[in-house]
């Protein structure tokens, strides 16, 4: 795995993790050498006194095992939650700086999916790895001590681990393939699912609640049967693992009672020869564990590499200059975003306001972003009032471009706090645009008035055409001279839709205003009309005779 994936400051402390399994390695042959002292010294000498001194050292060593064992696991519990958490803020933080592009491309599901991923490498990076090369270094003594005690006997487990080796490698190919069909599969249904539940308003208004149910279950049964797949390979791969195990067990016993029945070893040997033949397994059976969440960890860490890989949004230099005067100019050359559209050219100034259509999923609303800053095209320059974005600071740009989205953010705080930015605009400066959107008049029937509690949830307690007023208040307070409006009026009741619209009216030949709307007297205040295509942008001659009237529309 890559290194950046690794948090620096959180490195696996090789030692207490490698010290106290070499002892617990070597405490575990204390039984299995008790077995052949008194099988094969103590018994036929009862009178020896030994049994008693030896019983009491492997009682110490038991002891002294088990407190090895708690204090490496308290080491591995530390180790992993300390990984995962630092691994966990370095990926929020990576996609908070992310492109927004890329996370708009890549799906809100999809994302959550990686960022899940991560508690899935917490054991490859918490020293459990470590213990079991660890443990599986000693096998090779494990098998020496056999040898010396059996000899020929040790042939037994030796050829089993390697059939069990053969077999481990072939089920684990057949676990990477269902492991990556589940992940398929989950990503599929974690996207459709988020963009389901972010339209359910629309899926509820044309009563889509059936078709979309139905589709869910479609992917819903695809996950299911993958990962019962991945339940199966994995039950398959353990069930091989007993199995080699009891084989082991059964050949050294009878392999070990006929030569003990021939003369060929005592049966002390043989009974140490099971113990040490059980210990040979263990640390199989637990590289076998690893094994099989090396298959889930690779796909965890593949997702885990794409939240890093994705790009961050250019940072401008620090800037030395003043901040440019509100003149309202936004100009646009040659301007391309992924496969939406190309060659966009257009230049803005105070007093112009065009409308812009286009089909369904043409990439108005991105287009819109790519003015505002917040989308970083793939190819060409935005330039607003004479600098590109990234060269204004972030807490100026509200000076200078307005975005009216459809639903405008609402933050868990005070209708003031959502007005003012929480203290970021001087209230007397929010004061004039709330008056004239009707804020100050539906506010003033509120129990609290301006300091009711929102959470920014459709739960809230204040309507919805109010809470897009707000949002609106908020962005034009700074009187911004690039207006940016994408179907904003949608959320409006009608006293709300009447205020936008005259406000509209007068702004226009006041600040550079780009119109996204499909009501026809929002786009009448337009003189001049452009369509978006994947060529570009189309002007189109204005209709005046399909413009509708506000009283028509509206009555």
């Amino acid at each position: 795995m890559k290194k950046t994936l690794i948090p620096e400051g959180y490195g696996i402390n090789a030692v207490q993790l490698i010290v106290p399994s070499v002892f617990i390695a070597v405490l575990s042959l204390t039984l299995p050498v008790l077995t052949l002292q008194v099988y094969d010294r103590i018994l036929p000498n009862p009178d020896s006194g030994t049994l008693p001194i030896l019983v009491a050292g492997v009682c110490v060593a038991v002891l002294l095992e088990m407190a090895l064992r708690l204090c490496r696991a308290y080491t591995l519990g530390w180790s992993g939650a300390a990984y995962e958490h630092r691994l966990s803020c370095e990926a929020v933080n990576h996609i908070l700086r992310t492109n927004l592009s890329t996370i708009n491309r890549d799906g809100a599901g999809e994302n959550l999916n990686r960022i899940a991923a991560i508690s899935k490498l917490r054991e490859f990076h918490n020293g459990y790895d470590l213990i079991t090369y660890t443990e599986l270094a000693f096998i090779v003594p494990y098998l020496v001590l056999i040898a010396y005690i059996a000899g020929p006997l040790v042939l037994v487990p030796v050829v089993i681990l390697a059939l069990f080796a053969l077999v481990s490698v072939v089920m684990g190919k057949w676990l990477n393939r269902a492991l990556a069909a589940r992940d398929r599969a989950d990503d599929t249904r974690y996207d459709f699912l988020i963009d389901g539940l972010q339209g359910v308003h629309t899926i509820k208004a044309f009563s889509l609640e059936k078709p979309f149910l139905r589709r869910y279950e479609r992917l819903q049964y695809n996950a299911t049967v993958a990962n019962y797949e991945v339940t199966e390979a994995t039950s398959g791969v353990f069930n091989a693992a007993a199995v080699f195990s009891h084989l082991m067990l059964a050949s050294v016993i009878t392999i070990g009672a006929w030569r003990v029945l021939d003369g060929g070893m005592t049966s002390g040997a043989l009974i140490a020869t099971i113990f040490l033949s059980g210990r040979v397994m263990q640390p199989v059976q637990r590289a076998l564990a690893l094994w099989t969440r090396y298959q889930d960890y690779q796909v965890a860490a593949e997702k885990v590499r794409k939240i890093f890989a994705m790009p961050l949004a250019p940072q401008g230099q620090k800037i030395t200059t003043p901040e440019p005067q509100r003149a309202g100019t936004l100009t646009l050359q040659n301007i391309a975003f992924g496969d939406m559209f190309q060659n966009i050219n257009l230049s803005l100034m105070a007093g112009d306001c065009i409308q812009i259509s286009g089909a369904y999923g043409s990439g108005k609303s991105t287009l819109l972003k790519i003015m505002a800053g917040l989308y970083i095209p793939d190819h060409g320059s935005v330039m607003i009032d004479g600098r590109e974005p990234m060269d204004i600071p972030p807490q100026a740009m509200m000076n200078h471009v307005g975005l009216i989205s459809t639903e405008g953010a609402i933050f868990r705080g005070r209708i003031r706090d959502n007005l003012t930015r929480f203290g970021s605009i001087p209230e007397d400066a929010v004061r004039p645009i709330s008056a004239m959107l009707g804020i100050e008049q539906d506010v003033s029937v509120l129990p609290r008035g301006f300091d009711t509690w929102m959470e920014g949830v459709e739960q809230d307690t204040v309507p919805p055409g109010l809470r897009q007023r707000i949002a609106m208040a908020r962005i034009l307070a700074t009187h911004p001279k690039i207006i940016l409006f994408d179907n904003a009026e949608r959320n409006l009741d009608r006293e709300g839709y009447r205020q936008i619209h005259t406000l509209l009216g007068r702004l226009r030949s006041k600040v550079a205003l780009v119109l996204v709307a499909e009501d026809n007297n929002i786009a009448s205040l337009a003189s001049r009309h452009f369509r978006l295509t994947r060529r570009g942008l189309i002007e189109q001659p204005i209709l005046n005779d399909t413009i509708l009237s506000f009283r028509e529309t509206r009555t």
